[in-house]
Protein backbone atom coordinates (compact mmCIF):
# COMPACT_ATOMS: atom_id res chain seq x y z
CA UNK A 1 0.00 0.00 0.00
CA UNK A 2 1.25 3.39 -1.04
CA UNK A 3 1.94 5.91 1.75
CA UNK A 4 -1.06 7.96 2.82
CA UNK A 5 -1.20 11.25 1.69
CA UNK A 6 -2.11 14.98 2.61
CA UNK A 7 -2.94 17.89 0.25
CA UNK A 8 -2.31 20.84 2.32
CA UNK A 9 -3.76 24.58 1.08
CA UNK A 10 -2.58 27.49 3.23
CA UNK A 11 -2.58 30.91 1.46
CA UNK A 12 -1.15 33.62 3.09
CA UNK A 13 1.58 33.80 6.31
CA UNK A 14 -0.55 33.23 8.93
CA UNK A 15 -1.70 30.15 7.38
CA UNK A 16 1.56 29.19 6.39
CA UNK A 17 2.37 29.12 9.91
CA UNK A 18 -0.22 27.79 11.53
CA UNK A 19 0.12 24.83 8.88
CA UNK A 20 3.67 24.57 9.49
CA UNK A 21 2.83 23.92 13.25
CA UNK A 22 0.15 21.20 12.63
CA UNK A 23 2.94 19.43 10.05
CA UNK A 24 5.39 19.10 13.10
CA UNK A 25 2.71 18.13 15.21
CA UNK A 26 1.65 15.28 12.54
CA UNK A 27 5.15 13.59 12.02
CA UNK A 28 5.33 13.79 15.83
CA UNK A 29 2.33 12.16 16.42
CA UNK A 30 3.02 9.33 13.92
CA UNK A 31 2.53 10.15 10.37
CA UNK A 32 4.77 9.14 7.64
CA UNK A 33 3.01 9.84 5.01
CA UNK A 34 3.44 12.61 2.21
CA UNK A 35 2.74 16.13 2.46
CA UNK A 36 2.04 18.43 -0.45
CA UNK A 37 0.04 21.30 -1.37
CA UNK A 38 0.08 25.28 -1.48
CA UNK A 39 1.82 27.66 1.25
CA UNK A 40 5.26 28.97 1.85
CA UNK A 41 8.26 29.19 3.60
CA UNK A 42 6.81 28.09 6.63
CA UNK A 43 5.24 24.51 5.20
CA UNK A 44 8.45 24.19 3.08
CA UNK A 45 10.53 24.18 5.89
CA UNK A 46 8.49 21.51 7.33
CA UNK A 47 9.04 19.07 4.61
CA UNK A 48 5.80 19.81 2.60
CA UNK A 49 6.27 19.61 -1.25
CA UNK A 50 4.90 23.36 -2.68
CA UNK A 51 2.36 23.09 -6.11
CA UNK A 52 2.41 26.84 -5.69
CA UNK A 53 3.74 29.65 -3.05
CA UNK A 54 1.13 31.89 -1.94
CA UNK A 55 2.71 34.93 -2.23
CA UNK A 56 1.13 36.21 -5.40
CA UNK A 57 -2.13 35.38 -3.71
CA UNK A 58 -1.98 36.84 -0.44
CA UNK A 59 -3.77 40.31 -0.66
CA UNK A 60 -6.72 41.80 2.04
CA UNK A 61 -9.62 43.36 0.31
CA UNK A 62 -12.77 42.71 -2.15
CA UNK A 63 -11.33 44.96 -4.73
CA UNK A 64 -7.51 44.14 -4.35
CA UNK A 65 -8.34 40.71 -5.04
CA UNK A 66 -9.39 41.64 -8.84
CA UNK A 67 -5.28 42.00 -9.30
CA UNK A 68 -4.65 38.12 -8.54
CA UNK A 69 -8.03 36.82 -9.22
CA UNK A 70 -6.61 34.97 -12.49
CA UNK A 71 -3.80 33.29 -11.15
CA UNK A 72 -6.21 32.24 -8.64
CA UNK A 73 -8.74 31.00 -10.76
CA UNK A 74 -5.65 29.14 -12.40
CA UNK A 75 -4.72 27.59 -9.07
CA UNK A 76 -7.58 26.48 -8.16
CA UNK A 77 -8.58 24.26 -11.82
CA UNK A 78 -5.32 23.00 -10.93
CA UNK A 79 -5.94 21.83 -7.30
CA UNK A 80 -9.28 20.57 -8.72
CA UNK A 81 -7.92 18.47 -11.46
CA UNK A 82 -5.69 16.96 -9.18
CA UNK A 83 -8.71 16.20 -6.70
CA UNK A 84 -10.44 14.38 -9.80
CA UNK A 85 -8.00 12.71 -11.08
CA UNK A 86 -5.25 11.98 -8.02
CA UNK A 87 -7.22 12.65 -4.93
CA UNK A 88 -5.29 12.69 -1.26
CA UNK A 89 -6.20 10.33 1.70
CA UNK A 90 -7.28 13.80 2.99
CA UNK A 91 -7.55 17.33 2.40
CA UNK A 92 -6.55 20.03 4.94
CA UNK A 93 -7.08 23.57 4.44
CA UNK A 94 -6.06 25.86 6.48
CA UNK A 95 -7.80 29.17 6.56
CA UNK A 96 -7.61 30.50 3.13
CA UNK A 97 -11.17 30.38 2.18
CA UNK A 98 -11.76 31.93 -1.27
CA UNK A 99 -9.83 28.59 -2.63
CA UNK A 100 -10.59 26.05 -0.04
CA UNK A 101 -14.42 25.99 0.56
CA UNK A 102 -14.08 24.98 -2.99
CA UNK A 103 -12.00 22.63 -2.99
CA UNK A 104 -13.24 21.21 -0.23
CA UNK A 105 -16.65 20.50 -2.18
CA UNK A 106 -14.62 18.35 -4.80
CA UNK A 107 -13.19 16.77 -2.16
CA UNK A 108 -16.14 15.97 -0.50
CA UNK A 109 -17.15 14.75 -3.87
CA UNK A 110 -14.16 12.29 -4.37
CA UNK A 111 -15.05 11.24 -0.99
CA UNK A 112 -12.29 12.81 0.51
CA UNK A 113 -12.30 13.39 4.12
CA UNK A 114 -11.75 17.19 4.99
CA UNK A 115 -10.85 18.77 8.62
CA UNK A 116 -10.21 22.06 8.25
CA UNK A 117 -7.89 23.83 10.48
CA UNK A 118 -8.17 27.41 11.28
CA UNK A 119 -12.30 28.40 10.46
CA UNK A 120 -13.07 31.30 7.90
CA UNK A 121 -14.45 33.97 9.88
CA UNK A 122 -17.87 33.44 8.29
CA UNK A 123 -19.14 34.71 11.97
CA UNK A 124 -17.90 38.09 10.66
CA UNK A 125 -19.08 38.59 6.83
CA UNK A 126 -20.54 36.48 3.98
CA UNK A 127 -22.34 33.85 7.03
CA UNK A 128 -24.20 31.63 4.10
CA UNK A 129 -20.62 30.36 3.57
CA UNK A 130 -21.56 28.34 6.61
CA UNK A 131 -23.86 26.10 4.50
CA UNK A 132 -20.88 24.93 3.02
CA UNK A 133 -18.76 24.02 5.76
CA UNK A 134 -21.91 22.07 6.98
CA UNK A 135 -21.99 20.04 3.83
CA UNK A 136 -18.43 19.44 2.41
CA UNK A 137 -16.04 19.63 5.86
CA UNK A 138 -15.72 16.64 7.48
CA UNK A 139 -14.91 18.22 11.13
CA UNK A 140 -13.61 21.70 11.48
CA UNK A 141 -10.81 22.79 13.59
CA UNK A 142 -11.53 26.06 15.50
CA UNK A 143 -9.15 28.52 18.09
CA UNK A 144 -11.45 30.33 19.51
CA UNK A 145 -13.98 29.50 22.34
CA UNK A 146 -16.64 31.47 20.70
CA UNK A 147 -16.58 29.97 17.38
CA UNK A 148 -17.33 26.21 18.90
CA UNK A 149 -20.35 27.86 19.73
CA UNK A 150 -21.16 29.55 16.58
CA UNK A 151 -20.32 26.89 14.60
CA UNK A 152 -22.60 24.25 16.72
CA UNK A 153 -25.47 26.34 16.65
CA UNK A 154 -25.60 25.73 12.82
CA UNK A 155 -25.06 22.34 12.39
CA UNK A 156 -21.36 22.40 11.61
CA UNK A 157 -18.98 19.58 13.01
CA UNK A 158 -16.34 21.82 15.37
CA UNK A 159 -13.77 20.81 17.73
CA UNK A 160 -12.34 23.96 19.57
CA UNK A 161 -8.54 23.17 20.08
CA UNK A 162 -7.10 26.40 21.96
CA UNK A 163 -4.99 28.81 20.19
CA UNK A 164 -1.35 27.90 19.20
CA UNK A 165 0.10 31.49 20.44
CA UNK A 166 0.16 29.97 24.14
CA UNK A 167 2.57 27.96 22.94
CA UNK A 168 4.76 30.90 22.54
CA UNK A 169 4.11 33.18 25.58
CA UNK A 170 5.77 31.97 28.69
CA UNK A 171 4.99 33.34 32.10
CA UNK A 172 7.94 35.62 31.66
CA UNK A 173 6.23 38.42 29.39
CA UNK A 174 3.37 39.07 31.44
CA UNK A 175 5.02 41.67 33.66
CA UNK A 176 3.43 44.82 35.12
CA UNK A 177 3.56 47.71 32.97
CA UNK A 178 7.10 50.30 33.82
CA UNK A 179 5.96 53.29 35.03
CA UNK A 180 8.15 55.11 32.73
CA UNK A 181 7.06 53.69 29.34
CA UNK A 182 10.28 54.15 26.92
CA UNK A 183 9.27 50.96 24.26
CA UNK A 184 6.95 51.05 21.42
CA UNK A 185 6.32 48.20 18.82
CA UNK A 186 5.11 48.73 15.35
CA UNK A 187 3.37 46.10 13.35
CA UNK A 188 2.13 47.09 10.35
CA UNK A 189 1.17 44.15 8.72
CA UNK A 190 2.92 40.86 6.83
CA UNK A 191 1.64 42.15 3.31
CA UNK A 192 3.57 44.51 0.81
CA UNK A 193 -0.05 45.78 0.68
CA UNK A 194 -0.86 46.40 4.28
CA UNK A 195 2.95 48.15 4.52
CA UNK A 196 2.33 50.30 2.33
CA UNK A 197 -0.70 51.29 3.45
CA UNK A 198 0.04 51.43 7.28
CA UNK A 199 3.29 52.35 7.80
CA UNK A 200 4.10 55.81 6.53
CA UNK A 201 0.79 56.94 9.33
CA UNK A 202 2.55 54.51 12.08
CA UNK A 203 6.12 55.92 11.35
CA UNK A 204 4.31 59.56 11.36
CA UNK A 205 2.67 58.69 14.63
CA UNK A 206 5.14 57.35 16.03
CA UNK A 207 7.85 60.79 15.85
CA UNK A 208 4.72 62.36 17.23
CA UNK A 209 4.65 60.68 20.22
CA UNK A 210 7.95 61.35 20.30
CA UNK A 211 7.45 64.80 19.90
CA UNK A 212 5.26 64.23 23.48
CA UNK A 213 7.51 61.37 24.94
CA UNK A 214 10.81 61.94 24.07
CA UNK A 215 12.13 58.62 25.66
CA UNK A 216 10.46 56.78 23.45
CA UNK A 217 12.25 54.61 21.11
CA UNK A 218 9.99 52.23 18.28
CA UNK A 219 10.64 49.05 17.06
CA UNK A 220 9.55 47.90 13.69
CA UNK A 221 8.57 43.88 13.69
CA UNK A 222 9.78 43.47 9.49
CA UNK A 223 7.93 40.41 8.22
CA UNK A 224 10.42 37.70 7.78
CA UNK A 225 9.54 36.83 3.59
CA UNK A 226 9.57 41.42 2.97
CA UNK A 227 13.04 42.77 2.26
CA UNK A 228 13.89 45.92 4.36
CA UNK A 229 13.92 48.25 1.32
CA UNK A 230 10.11 47.45 1.59
CA UNK A 231 9.68 49.41 4.77
CA UNK A 232 12.18 52.34 3.67
CA UNK A 233 12.07 55.10 3.74
CA UNK A 234 9.55 55.46 6.15
CA UNK A 235 11.51 53.35 9.07
CA UNK A 236 14.79 55.19 8.42
CA UNK A 237 13.29 59.00 8.30
CA UNK A 238 11.61 58.44 11.42
CA UNK A 239 14.46 56.51 13.30
CA UNK A 240 12.40 53.79 13.64
CA UNK A 241 14.67 50.33 14.11
CA UNK A 242 13.93 47.20 12.34
CA UNK A 243 13.93 44.15 13.78
CA UNK A 244 13.33 40.27 12.87
CA UNK A 245 13.09 38.44 16.51
CA UNK A 246 10.14 36.80 17.37
CA UNK A 247 6.85 38.91 17.96
CA UNK A 248 6.53 37.42 21.14
CA UNK A 249 9.29 38.49 22.21
CA UNK A 250 9.54 42.10 21.12
CA UNK A 251 5.92 42.43 21.98
CA UNK A 252 7.09 41.32 24.98
CA UNK A 253 9.35 43.92 25.74
CA UNK A 254 7.40 46.95 24.43
CA UNK A 255 4.80 49.31 26.85
CA UNK A 256 2.85 49.84 23.78
CA UNK A 257 1.82 48.26 20.44
CA UNK A 258 0.26 50.18 17.39
CA UNK A 259 -0.62 46.93 15.11
CA UNK A 260 -2.33 46.43 11.61
CA UNK A 261 -5.65 44.25 12.61
CA UNK A 262 -5.08 40.35 12.08
CA UNK A 263 -2.86 37.89 13.41
CA UNK A 264 0.36 40.04 14.64
CA UNK A 265 -2.17 42.34 16.67
CA UNK A 266 -3.57 39.18 18.55
CA UNK A 267 -0.40 37.85 19.20
CA UNK A 268 0.66 41.10 20.64
CA UNK A 269 -2.26 41.35 22.97
CA UNK A 270 -1.95 37.73 24.49
CA UNK A 271 1.41 38.46 25.54
CA UNK A 272 -0.56 41.24 27.35
CA UNK A 273 0.93 44.40 25.95
CA UNK A 274 -1.42 47.43 25.34
CA UNK A 275 -2.17 47.31 21.87
CA UNK A 276 -3.97 49.53 19.32
CA UNK A 277 -5.53 47.90 16.28
CA UNK A 278 -5.30 50.01 13.03
CA UNK A 279 -6.35 49.14 9.46
CA UNK A 280 -6.58 50.63 6.21
CA UNK A 281 -8.16 49.55 3.29
CA UNK A 282 -9.09 50.94 -0.81
CA UNK A 283 -12.42 53.23 -0.02
CA UNK A 284 -14.35 50.92 -2.46
CA UNK A 285 -13.66 47.52 -0.38
CA UNK A 286 -14.08 49.57 3.12
CA UNK A 287 -18.05 51.00 1.94
CA UNK A 288 -18.62 47.39 0.67
CA UNK A 289 -17.49 45.84 3.36
CA UNK A 290 -19.31 48.07 5.86
CA UNK A 291 -22.07 46.71 4.52
CA UNK A 292 -21.38 43.06 5.02
CA UNK A 293 -19.17 42.72 7.76
CA UNK A 294 -21.90 41.51 11.09
CA UNK A 295 -19.90 42.23 13.83
CA UNK A 296 -19.25 45.30 16.56
CA UNK A 297 -15.26 44.77 16.28
CA UNK A 298 -12.06 44.10 14.08
CA UNK A 299 -9.64 42.91 16.42
CA UNK A 300 -9.59 39.37 17.34
CA UNK A 301 -8.62 40.01 21.11
CA UNK A 302 -12.11 42.10 21.54
CA UNK A 303 -13.82 39.60 19.31
CA UNK A 304 -12.69 36.88 21.33
CA UNK A 305 -13.36 38.68 24.55
CA UNK A 306 -17.02 39.97 23.73
CA UNK A 307 -16.05 43.62 24.11
CA UNK A 308 -13.68 46.12 23.70
CA UNK A 309 -10.62 46.13 25.12
CA UNK A 310 -8.30 47.15 22.59
CA UNK A 311 -8.76 50.80 20.89
CA UNK A 312 -9.53 49.90 17.20
CA UNK A 313 -8.52 53.01 14.63
CA UNK A 314 -9.76 52.12 11.59
CA UNK A 315 -10.13 53.41 8.13
CA UNK A 316 -10.73 57.44 8.56
CA UNK A 317 -9.57 57.11 12.03
CA UNK A 318 -6.68 55.40 11.19
CA UNK A 319 -4.52 59.13 11.16
CA UNK A 320 -1.40 59.63 12.80
CA UNK A 321 -2.54 62.61 14.58
CA UNK A 322 -5.34 60.42 15.80
CA UNK A 323 -3.33 57.05 16.29
CA UNK A 324 -0.53 59.37 18.07
CA UNK A 325 -3.25 61.39 20.55
CA UNK A 326 -4.62 57.59 21.96
CA UNK A 327 -0.90 56.42 22.29
CA UNK A 328 0.09 59.25 24.44
CA UNK A 329 -2.88 58.92 26.43
CA UNK A 330 -2.65 55.48 26.93
CA UNK A 331 1.51 55.81 27.81
CA UNK A 332 1.04 58.19 29.83
CA UNK A 333 -2.18 56.58 32.39
CA UNK A 334 -0.72 54.21 33.69
CA UNK A 335 -3.29 53.00 35.51
CA UNK A 336 -5.07 52.53 32.07
CA UNK A 337 -2.68 50.20 30.59
CA UNK A 338 -2.45 48.39 33.87
CA UNK A 339 -6.14 47.25 33.31
CA UNK A 340 -5.56 46.62 29.13
CA UNK A 341 -2.53 44.39 30.65
CA UNK A 342 -4.94 42.71 33.17
CA UNK A 343 -7.76 42.13 31.09
CA UNK A 344 -5.44 40.49 27.93
CA UNK A 345 -3.91 38.13 30.56
CA UNK A 346 -7.61 36.88 32.02
CA UNK A 347 -8.11 36.53 28.15
CA UNK A 348 -5.19 34.55 27.20
CA UNK A 349 -6.65 31.97 29.91
CA UNK A 350 -9.55 31.15 28.25
CA UNK A 351 -7.53 29.85 25.38
CA UNK A 352 -6.72 27.18 27.51
CA UNK A 353 -3.14 24.75 28.63
CA UNK A 354 -0.38 24.90 25.77
CA UNK A 355 -0.60 22.03 22.91
CA UNK A 356 -3.44 23.25 20.14
CA UNK A 357 -1.49 21.86 17.77
CA UNK A 358 -0.91 18.67 18.90
CA UNK A 359 -4.86 18.63 20.04
CA UNK A 360 -5.62 19.56 16.05
CA UNK A 361 -3.02 16.65 14.86
CA UNK A 362 -4.75 14.16 17.00
CA UNK A 363 -7.90 14.53 15.07
CA UNK A 364 -6.39 14.66 11.77
CA UNK A 365 -5.17 11.53 12.71
CA UNK A 366 -8.20 10.19 14.12
CA UNK A 367 -9.66 10.71 10.57
CA UNK A 368 -7.31 9.05 8.51
CA UNK A 369 -7.30 6.26 10.73
CA UNK A 370 -10.87 6.24 9.60
CA UNK A 371 -10.15 6.69 6.41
Amino acid sequence: MADPRILIVAGEASSDAHGAGLVAALRQGGFTGTFYGVGGPALEAEGVKLLERYDQLAVVGLVEVLAVLPRAIGLLQRLKGIMAHDPPDLFLPVDSPELNLRLARSARRRGVPVVYFVAPQVWAWRPRRVRALRRDVSELLVLFPFEKTWFEERGVRVTYVGHPFVDAVSERVARAPRSTPTEGLLLPGSRSGEVKRHLPVMAEAAARVRGSLPSMHWTLRAADRLAADTYEPWAREAGIALSRRPLVELAAAADIAIAASGTASFEAAITGTPTIVVYRVNSLTWLLARRMVTVPHVGMANLAAGRSILPELLQNDCRAGRIAEVAVQLLREKDARERMHRDLLKLRETFGPPGAYDRAAARVLEAMGER
